[in-house]
């Protein structure tokens, strides 16, 4: 790796791009290859879809027998992930955006590869979710952030994006290959793209921000001019520093001297972000995405469970990657509101579709409608409640504080995960009306809570975000 001394001449020495390409498309590469981290991080989500792994891996044989050890190794990651979130904000401030990413190949590959050496015991591949859920929580704490302090505001969506587009590839990737490979093979490819992101984003700039952080001025200096270009002002950027760095550490309700209207904007931004989050998971979106095999299964469906598993992992992929285009041309509001809405009549089709199959009232020829609901719910869960809520926080929050507010946001978020997940196992069974049900009706008032509470972020900075944070506030309290 680069010395400090030697960083700043060594990016002008061997520009990863040609002087030509736009600066845009350097901070949308930095982002990009940063979110690779989040690709290996989707083979742990879609690693083990239950219950897929029965049909395609023999050797899994023995480990379902009985659905709550199935559940456990299905949903395990979680806490992992929850444990891998709490301390990375600060962690990631501490090492540098850049160099904790890095980092956090070594647990994800660790993992994989305790399930591959270790295939047919059960407590040891359990161990190794565990690790590769540490990563992937410490990975939507940092990616987020550091795409956040890489990208300009014009582009800022679409790196925010690429966390969870990367997710679905990730997803679908584990989805195809554990269908065709056995679970030793599958396990040790998965171990691979760890080392494969280090490969990619070694080259890539360290945050400017955290390089001005630690007084490495002209290391700043050089990450600015090849993110932004060379005419960028970079003592606009360095005055924004400076001014960011007079309230690190410091939440604004512990400072007397900030201003009431700072103070009430940040503490809506964090309830904003909780909120965001909440309807994020109680939607069901993690449930059905782990368990479509299952799903499927009680519907009816005749379809078999590795195809209903690649066939919403393809729609995912395609909400996903439709979001990347519309992001920062049609705003985080319209999408969420449109996303929201199209999750709520999903969910309301789906409450009584099995309504109507527990009363013994459907006919062969409307069992494919499962197949079809489900892919227009994921698809359009993918286009704006997926991915918006995992960097929307940086951006209420802005860079100050973020750190703290991210790990916390995303370590509820990924608590509410596990709840999900396992309610879904003991009540899909038994009352399937009541779970659909309240999937609805919580995914309804989260859509009335977009519509009159969440504000538009797109193309604007911290200043303005936190402004119309605090008029806003003002006006819905007056």
């Amino acid at each position: 790796m680069l010395s400090e001394s030697s960083y700043s001449g060594e990016m002008e020495k061997r520009p990863l791009l040609s002087s030509k390409k736009t600066p845009i498309r350097r901070s949308l590469l930095a982002s990009f290859l940063a979110s690779v981290m989040s690709f290996a991080s989707g083979t742990v989500v879609g690693g083990w879809t239950a219950p897929q792994h029965p049909e395609s891996v023999g050797e899994m044989m023995f480990m379902m027998d009985t659905m709550d050890i199935s559940s456990w190794v299905v949903s395990i990651y979680l806490i992992g992930a929850l444990l891998g979130a709490l301390p990375a904000g600060q962690l990631s401030r501490t090492f540098g955006r850049k160099k904790f990413l890095l980092l956090l190949a070594i647990p994800m590959t660790l993992g994989w590869l305790l399930i591959t050496i270790f295939v047919n015991h059960v407590s040891l591949i359990l161990v190794g979710r565990f690790l590769c859920g540490l990563s992937l929580g410490a990975v939507t704490v940092a990616v987020p952030l550091y795409n956040y302090d890489v990208a300009p505001n014009v582009c800022r969506g679409r790196g925010g994006v690429f966390l969870d587009f990367m997710l679905c590839v990730g997803i679908l990737y584990s989805y195809v290959s554990s269908a065709l490979l056995g679970l030793r093979v599958f396990a040790f490819t998965c171990a691979v793209f760890p080392l494969v992101f280090c490969v990619l984003f070694w080259r890539m700039p360290e945050s400017p921000l955290y390089l001005y952080s630690r007084g490495r001025f002209l290391d700043a200096k050089a990450s600015l001019r090849w993110l932004q270009g060379d005419d960028f002002d970079v003592t606009t950027a360095f005055d924004e520093y400076a001014k960011l760095q007079t309230e690190d550490d410091v939440l604004p309700a512990d400072k007397e001297s900030q201003s009431s209207g700072r103070k009430r904007a940040f503490v809506k931004a964090v309830v904003l972000s909780l909120l965001l989050a909440t309807v994020q998971r109680l939607s069901g979106a993690g449930a059905i995405i782990q368990y479509t095999a299952k799903l499927f299964c009680i519907s009816g469906s005749s379809v078999a469970p590795n195809t209903a598993s690649i066939i919403t992992g393809v729609f995912q992929l395609i909400g996903s990657g439709i979001t990347i285009f519309l992001i920062d041309r049609v705003g985080r509001r319209r999408l969420l509101l449109v996303s929201s809405s199209v999750v709520v009549a999903c969910l309301a089709m789906l409450t009584t579709y099995f309504y109507f199959l527990n009363k013994g009232m459907l006919e062969n020829s409307l069992k494919i409608l499962p197949i079809v609901i489900v892919c227009t719910f994921i698809s359009f869960f993918r286009l704006g409640l997926g991915p918006i809520p995992w960097f929307i926080t940086t951006e209420l929050i802005g860079a100050d504080h973020s750190n703290r507010a991210q790990s916390c946001i995303v370590s509820y978020s990924w608590i509410l995960s596990f709840v999900v997940m396992k309610t879904f196992v003991m009540l899909v069974d038994e009352w399937p009306v009541a779970l659909w049900l309240g999937y609805t009706v919580i995914s309804v008032f989260g859509y009335l809570f977009i519509l009159f509470f969440v504000p538009e972020t797109n193309n604007k900075n911290a200043d303005e975000i936190r402004q119309s944070l605090a008029k806003t506030y003002q006006i819905n309290s007056s």
